[in-house]
């Protein structure tokens, strides 16, 4: 589910391997159309709830203002959509800034949200990608801790623990620690060293959040938009010097899928979703009811008065 997350090297020239395919793939649209007659949209998600439900708000947004709509849900990682797009297999999909970026440029070094904005559109011209305005929601790594650790210790932002990194453990998936934002990058960029590591490989699941809560961890890595963290109040250390680079959800686009009034249109979405609100959406999903993401989504568009 969460493969997404993993920046895939090469990634680059295994896109533009399939671009070559894409050369002969027919606009959507037909020829010189553009946005006065509204076509078909396929739109895939990774396979996982939030990305199902994402897919659904773009989509229902467009379906709702004239463009027929269909789904393709489960593609998988970005080895797999970024080809699909290409090749015309879809023509759109919900992704994350950041890793978008790292996928296709794996030598990328922007992190924060406006310097991977600016860098994308270099890297992803030369796929045949574009994409359309990001959300103000992110879904990012995030270093955690409780409410009462904070309060204990003054912590605001990631670099407050350095007076007391020695004596903490973090908790977070076996590959966290090689990451940019591991070990590494917490020294040189926050000062902070000397910390014990402990694996837990669930992505910020339930044996994450119970060794928090047990104190067997003092600091997790949990997703930005993980409902646990507002069911237990967790406090979500600030990154003010971008270690963690900035996850933005983006629609991604296949270049001769996009027009004006498709962008105009997914801005709408974006310009609403925030982080709590994708959050809140993730908690609805997840609930005892069990609606689908369609359901979800079409809920949430109505409530903000987008459809």
């Amino acid at each position: 589910m969460k493969s997404r997350r993993k920046i895939a090297a090469g990634l680059l020239a295994i896109a533009m391997t399939a671009s070559l395919a894409a050369c002969a793939g027919g606009d959507p649209f037909g020829a010189n159309e553009g946005d006065k007659v509204l076509g078909t949209l396929k739109i895939g998600s990774q396979g996982f709830a939030e990305s199902d439900i994402l897919a659904q708000l773009y989509g229902q947004i467009l379906e709702a203002n004239g463009y027929k709509v269909s789904y393709a849900t489960g593609i998988g990682s970005r080895e797999t959509f970024i080809p699909a797009l290409q090749d015309g297999s879809i023509d759109m999909i919900p992704d994350y800034a950041g890793n978008l970026l790292y996928g296709a440029d794996p030598n990328a070094t922007a992190t924060s949200a406006g310097d991977v904005m600016a860098a994308l559109p270099a890297v992803l011209e030369p796929l045949g990608l574009t994409t359309s305005s990001a959300a103000q929601a992110q879904d990012s790594d995030a270093l955690v801790v409780t409410k009462q650790f904070a309060t204990d210790n003054n912590l605001v932002s990631i670099g407050d623990l350095a007076p007391i990194a020695s004596t903490i453990t973090i908790g977070a998936n076996t590959e966290f620690e090689a990451r940019s934002y591991g070990r590494a990058g917490l020294e040189s960029v926050y000062g902070v060293k000397g910390w014990t590591f402990k694996a837990i490989d669930d992505y910020g699941g339930p044996g994450t959040l119970s060794d928090l809560l047990s104190g067997a961890i003092q600091v997790a890595d949990i997703y930005t938009t993980t409902p646990s963290i507002k069911q237990n109040d967790l406090v979500v250390l600030e990154d003010p010097l971008h270690l963690i680079a900035a996850q933005n959800v983006i629609p991604l686009f296949r270049s001769d899928s996009y027009t004006v009034n498709i962008a105009n249109l997914c801005d709408k979405v974006s310009n609403r979703l925030t982080t709590a609100e994708l959050m809140s959406l993730n908690e609805i999903s997840a609930g005892d009811s069990k609606p689908s993401p369609e359901v979800v989504a079409r809920d949430w568009l109505k409530k903000m008065g987008l459809i």
